[in-house]
């Protein structure tokens, strides 16, 4: 369930300043559309939350004001490092050079996404290093990379992930990129309950999965997707990515609190992560929220956080 929030304004004598409300009331909705219509309706002031994909009529509405921050909030597109056909790293480049990632923004998000180099760091995090080139779209490279492995007549693979936001559009996305290099990728839309199971090894199909897309929310610092997901024995490596300089320039770049020596590990980091390729991260959405034009005050983060001590209604 989502929410969404009726400021109530009080009306009684103050002397402190603007208003401040009496209560809040908060209401939870099963999908995105009645929080949408909720909002239009006068029936809710504030959506904690919404994504382009299904509230394009809000972006564009003169009554309503979106509150836009860019964040590190992504998908990860994993791929089993210890199963064929994803057990040799040509195959992994290759998928990941299908991907128009400036037409995947557009196309998800209207171009409210910055775009991801395959690594967890971020354009908002301060130590990202910004000098590695970005990766782009090239089918001729990809198609090359298909032969060097042994895969010219293609392969077929099963994508998992879950009925979330815009996943299952960006999963048909990358199904349509990898058939253009004879990849043909069978789709498996889950509930998140299905896809997370026991969220443990043998008992997830996140976890589990040859190939999967998997939602990641906002953290100020790239520390727990550079681990978790990633590390040898992290405890959500999807991809089952086992690699020991990896391991160690992670410590490294955890341990070191200066900046510049941080840019340097994170560079270091973000080329390994390109030459081995075991997940994709396409794209780093903005956190959107919506509110009533007669709403002001309101605050939030990207970690779906909602400030109202301030909130007043016009």
């Amino acid at each position: 369930a989502t929410c969404a929030s009726k400021i109530r304004e009080c009306r009684s004598a103050w002397w402190g300043g603007k208003v401040m409300p009496a209560r809040t009331e908060f209401g939870f909705y099963s999908n995105q559309q009645s929080q949408v219509l909720a909002l239009q309706g006068g029936q809710v002031d504030v959506i904690q939350q919404i994504v382009v994909q299904g509230a394009q009529g809000l972006l564009h509405d003169p009554s309503v004001k979106i509150l836009n921050i860019r964040s590190s909030n992504h998908r990860e597109v994993h791929m089993r490092c210890d199963k064929p056909p994803f057990t040799d790293k040509r195959v992994r480049q290759a998928v990941a050079l299908t991907l128009n990632r400036p037409g995947i923004v557009h196309a998800l998000f209207g171009g409210l996404s910055d775009l991801g180099n395959d690594s967890p760091f971020a354009p908002i995090y301060p130590s990202t290093n910004t000098s590695v080139p970005q990766r782009h779209r090239q089918i001729a490279r990809a198609k090359h990379l298909m032969a060097e492995a042994g895969l010219a007549h293609g392969a077929e693979v099963t994508l998992t992930t879950e009925q979330v936001q815009e996943i299952p559009d960006y999963a048909v996305l990358i199904q349509n990129a990898a058939a253009e290099i004879g990849l043909k990728i069978n789709l498996k839309i889950e509930t998140s309950a299905a896809y997370y199971g026991k969220a443990t090894f043998g008992n997830s199909d996140w976890l589990d999965s040859t190939m999967g897309i998997t939602d990641y929310g906002h953290r100020g610092v790239p520390n727990v997707f550079l681990t978790a997901p990633l590390e040898s024995g992290g405890s959500w490596n999807a991809a089952h990515f086992n690699n020991k300089t990896y391991d160690k320039l992670v410590a490294d770049y955890i341990a070191t609190v200066d900046l510049t020596r941080q840019r340097e590990y994170s560079g270091r980091i973000e080329r390994l992560l390109l030459d081995e390729t075991p997940i994709i991260f396409a794209y780093f959405y903005n956190y959107l929220a919506a509110t009533k034009k007669t709403v002001s005050g309101v605050v939030v983060t990207g970690m779906s956080q909602v400030f109202l001590q301030h909130a007043t209604v016009a």
